[in-house]
């Protein structure tokens, strides 16, 4: 049999009507909710250490539960940094013609050196590559980052004074 808090594999469930227990269960809900992954892992480190002091030699069962969380960030290109634009000469028999266009900073311009390209060789078959910067956006009230002065150690003194 288990004791409560001995499996680590899993957050520690809080001991009904135990105070200690709820005061520590309310500061991770508080670290979840501004994404502090190291202060809800600080505060189930103190309930696991409470649950072993305190509820060691009682019996009792804990279900065992997971939750899922999910939040749906949006993929945007970075306004920051320009996309870059480039296509290679594929064509001919047995071996590629290979010639590049380099980097460019608009398909248009690579589209014009293709063209050049087919009017100097008659070469018709390009591979075209395309690269950029992507931003992951959270939803609106997500916060990005953690909340300025805010440390996780911070946290977890503040919930357990």
């Amino acid at each position: 049999m288990s004791t409560p808090g001995s499996d680590v594999s899993r957050p520690p469930v809080p001991v009904a009507d135990c105070a200690t227990c709820a005061e520590l269960a309310e500061c991770r809900a508080a670290a979840r909710a501004v994404f502090d992954r190291s202060a809800e892992t600080d505060a189930n480190v103190l309930m696991r250490q409470h649950q072993r002091q305190a509820h060691e030699s009682q019996d009792h069962s804990v279900p065992i539960r997971r939750t899922f969380r999910y939040v749906p960030f949006t993929i945007v290109q970075d306004a920051t940094a320009e996309p870059e634009y480039a296509t290679r000469c594929v064509s001919g028999g047995e071996s590629e013609c290979g010639a590049e266009s380099g980097v460019r900073g608009h398909p248009a311009d690579v589209e014009e050196w293709q063209r050049r390209h087919t009017q100097e060789t008659r070469h018709e078959r390009y591979r075209r590559t395309f690269a950029d910067y992507a931003v992951m956006e959270p939803p609106d009230g997500v916060p990005s980052g953690l909340p300025a002065g805010l440390e996780p150690a911070r946290v977890a003194r503040a919930c357990t004074s």
